[in-house]
């Protein structure tokens, strides 16, 4: 099997699976008890979360340990509009945003919220003139995400919050699931940032939401007080020394991975050139891990299957909008119907190697009959 899916999640890294059972077999205790096996459990979550302030050099934040970040992104959206409805009910986002972050949009807006959406460039990055002209006295709430899953659109995260920060009574939120461990990211420059550990060789089922601590939210999990009094449950002591793990790792190798990523990039997009009935679709500026193409004559799902049955895994679409018709991303960004409906994603990771590229090129040559 040759793996090129790494945007919809990652294997686990050894060291990060070790990092697991060593915690579940050693601090077995529930962190919600006051006894010294509770106390030892929750001062391993206290560590884990001491390294991943450190390591995204974000000291006025407040880490909230979640399943992922789709929870993570619905605790910052609603979380973040329930406590401030009394002050505004005006949010603006972007066309371009994880499912997770659309639903959470859609939900305020069933609730009376006005939700706008920024005006995007050719390049699907937020044009700033835009998103200025429609900031007013009630907005609470803009949410960018960093980079989208699906085509690999890098927005200026940092310009947004330079821009933000003349208006301190709206909180940033943005969705870095894509971006870290992957780029370098200024977590600082953001109110609320989510990311989950399965994109970065981490474990499914943990992810978390840095919340900077003059930021109130509201609880969408009740149960009373547990890591934090954001969300409730027994915590799972393992998972978050994992996540933290997971962090450490993919930074530590972020330079090296970043360069042989972009290497694979630039060697794919020179052999796809050779087949004139493919379009890219990831703009040049798109991170290096994402690559979106359309194979004009074999309808998405149909190209999906025909790589699958050789024993090469894309996606259409991203794994949480798949099996839809055509994918709105792409057609938003081209304007062209058939791309959008013939669009599959490659994604690529520092396990990728030539040889995978080349026996991708050479299943898409057999199926456009080279």
């Amino acid at each position: 099997m040759i793996y090129l899916d790494y945007t919809a999640t990652t294997p686990p890294d050894p060291a990060v699976v070790s990092a697991f059972n060593a915690v579940a077999m050693g601090y077995p205790g529930n962190e919600n008890s006051e006894h010294q096996s509770g106390k030892a459990a929750r001062n391993q979550t206290e560590s884990a979360s001491e390294m991943i302030l450190r390591r995204l050099l974000a000291p006025e934040h407040q880490v909230i340990f979640t399943s992922g970040a789709t929870e993570a992104n619905n605790l910052a959206i609603k979380g973040l509009a329930d406590k401030k409805r009394h002050l505004g009910k005006h949010v603006i986002t972007t066309p371009y945003e994880h499912a997770s972050v659309i639903a959470s949009f859609g939900v305020l807006q069933r609730e009376g919220f006005e939700v706008e959406f920024a005006e995007t460039g050719s390049d699907g990055t937020v044009r700033l003139d835009s998103l200025q002209a429609l900031l007013r006295p009630d907005t609470i709430l803009v949410s960018v995400g960093a980079v989208h899953g699906e085509i690999g659109i890098r927005q200026p995260i940092d310009e947004i919050g330079r821009l933000l920060d003349k208006y301190p009574y709206i909180t940033f939120h943005s969705d870095m699931t894509q971006a870290i461990g992957k780029i370098p990211v200024d977590v600082s420059m953001v109110d609320l940032a989510t990311f989950s550990g399965h994109k970065i060789f981490g474990l499914k089922g943990v992810g978390a939401l840095l919340r900077k601590k003059n930021v109130i939210l509201e609880p969408q999990i009740h149960g009373g007080h547990s890591t934090t009094e954001y969300r409730s449950g027994t915590p799972p002591t393992p998972l978050h020394v994992s996540l933290a793990v997971a962090l450490g790792l993919a930074m530590d190798r972020e330079d090296d991975q970043l360069r042989h990523v972009y290497g694979l990039n630039v060697y794919l997009r020179e052999r796809l050139a050779a087949f004139p009935e493919v379009r890219i679709n990831s703009p040049v500026s798109a991170i290096p891990h994402i690559l979106n193409i359309s194979v004009l004559p074999i309808p998405a799902e149909q190209m999906r299957a025909r790589l699958d049955a050789r024993g090469i895994c894309v996606s259409t679409q991203s794994a949480c909008h798949s099996g839809k018709g055509r994918s709105e991303a792409v057609f938003r960004l081209t304007q062209e119907e058939q791309r959008a409906r013939t669009s599959v994603r490659i994604s690529l990771s520092r396990l990728t190697t030539v040889d995978e590229i080349d026996a991708l090129i050479e299943a898409l040559g057999a199926e456009l009959g080279r």
